[in-house]
């Protein structure tokens, strides 16, 4: 969903590689419109521009350099994540928890996906601002800017001038019995605390029973994960126009049925549990954080009350799909080119 304020009203467990690359994805947007919201520092909107960047990147720091020297120029307040805030001489920390629209205009994101991914975790609950991702990986499919000083300059100023979309990302809430877990932007990850031992699962759908099956492990995905490990594991695409998660299993035991993925509207409430005693599960949140789950005790997900917003240039649908074959399907280029060698 885009909101344009205009014209025009988303690798744990040692995995194969190939599950890992495509664990980080991106969600569409479609058009290019003047927004109001986020303007260079006028009628005395006095709220920062937060940054955020993996720590452990000197060319992260670098950047992040970069950018703070830039918006000191334009008179931009600056809130640096408290974890890299003392990196910097002028420096003003504030955790990303308390970054919300009532003092924070956007949060840029250095480093990748995986930083994204950890970026969308802490923010806070309710009024979160949007997210400026700059790619310093391999993939970027969260990302929107590059990382090097022409392009992310040139980034900035649109940025700072309203020329540009927001992109609305649907998320996950999972409930293991009455204790919720953060909320996820790709995936929700099952599996068992054995890697040796298979899973017997029930499935519900809204109160409905889908199946129960023998598995590895079951990815519940939304749009944005559709591009990630959900589709390493079998899963298709969402086109981004669709209101819908995917429930993907991993390795089903053909036994007890064909068990196919199934994608489920968003308003749909997933239930789960694990069937095999004394076998304890792990739920994992967009790779980033895991928690055990004991046998028969519930596993509830269902869409989160809050969605993401990042910031976005490119126009039409078709960014969707040029972002998915250069992201993904660049390996049938690099195929096609070796038979031509």
């Amino acid at each position: 969903m885009l909101d344009c304020h205009g014209t025009f009203i988303r690798n744990p467990c040692g995995f194969a590689e190939i599950i890992s690359f495509f664990r980080y994805s991106f969600f569409a947007v479609s058009v290019v419109n003047e927004n109001p919201d986020i303007k260079s520092r006028e009628k005395g909107d006095d709220r920062a521009i937060g940054i955020a960047c993996r720590l452990d990147s000197p060319e992260a720091l670098k950047i992040v350099q970069f950018i703070t020297d830039f918006l000191l120029k334009r008179n931009e307040r600056i809130a640096y994540e408290t974890r890299i805030s003392s990196k910097f001489i002028r420096h003003f920390a504030r955790s990303l928890g308390d970054m919300t629209t009532d003092n924070t205009k956007f949060v840029i994101s250095v480093g990748g996906d995986g930083t994204v991914l950890r970026v969308c975790q802490n923010l806070p609950k309710k009024k979160i601002p949007p997210i400026l991702g700059v790619n310093l990986g391999s993939v970027g499919f969260l990302d929107e800017s590059m990382g090097n000083p022409e392009s992310l300059k040139l980034d900035l100023e649109k940025v700072l001038s309203g020329k540009f979309c927001i992109e609305h990302a649907a998320r996950l809430v999972t409930r293991i019995g009455n204790h919720i877990l953060p909320v996820a932007l790709n995936e929700v990850l099952i599996i068992s605390s054995k890697p040796s031992k298979v899973l017997y699962t029930n499935i519900m759908v809204d109160d409905q029973n889908f199946t129960s099956s023998y598995l590895d492990g079951l990815i519940i995905s939304t749009h944005t994960g559709s591009t990630a490990y959900a589709l390493s594991a079998g899963g298709c695409l969402l086109d981004p126009r669709l209101n819908g998660f995917e429930i993907v299993p991993l390795n089903p035991f053909a036994g007890t049925g064909v068990f196919r993925p199934l994608i489920v509207p968003t308003s749909a409430k997933i239930q789960i549990k694990l069937q095999r005693p004394r076998l304890n599960g792990l739920v994992i949140i967009d790779g980033q954080s895991e928690y055990k789950v004991s046998p028969q005790v519930k596993i509830t997900i269902s869409r989160a009350p809050t969605d993401i917003k990042f910031i976005r240039f490119h126009s039409q649908l078709g960014g969707y799909f040029d972002k998915v074959r250069e992201k993904i399907l660049f390996s049938r280029k690099l195929a096609d080119d070796s038979l031509e060698d």
